[in-house]
């Protein structure tokens, strides 16, 4: 997270009817969860959900105690892999792909096909999408 200045994983949540919101987030170091809501199950309001409400407590709670700490990165553990992926059709990154991440793959999980380049067959003509002959 940018507004950190390190690694940090979360995850937002929010009732159907708002009446609830939380954020649930991460560093190497520690773990922090924040709740909103109130106990007679009255709505929070239109437009109170996780990332609108509790993440920035969460943010000013994290810049507070990690003021002094230094950055970490997150263990990998034992038996992942990281793997560029074409994300356009989720295969091993090939020579024309255009739009790649890097991903997380449990060893032996991970896509053995490489991406081809995109198809550059002309768009059947409107007769051939139909039958004609029924």
């Amino acid at each position: 997270m940018l507004a950190l200045n390190r690694p940090v994983a979360g995850k937002t949540g929010t009732t159907s009817n708002l009446n609830d919101a939380w954020f649930i987030g991460f560093t190497p170091q520690y773990v922090t969860g924040v709740w909103i809501g109130f106990d007679d199950e009255n709505s929070l309001g239109k437009g109170e959900t996780g990332s609108a409400a509790a993440i920035p407590i969460w943010l000013g709670y994290m810049k507070r105690i990690l003021a002094d700490k230094p950055a970490t990165i997150f263990p990998v553990p034992e038996g992942i892999v990281f793997v560029k992926i074409d994300s356009d059709t989720g295969m091993l990154k090939g020579p024309d792909s255009t739009h790649v991440i890097f991903e997380c793959f449990k060893e032996g999980t991970a896509p053995v096909a490489v991406a081809s380049p995109p198809d550059t067959q002309l768009a059947p003509e409107p007769g051939e999408l139909f039958k004609s002959d029924i």
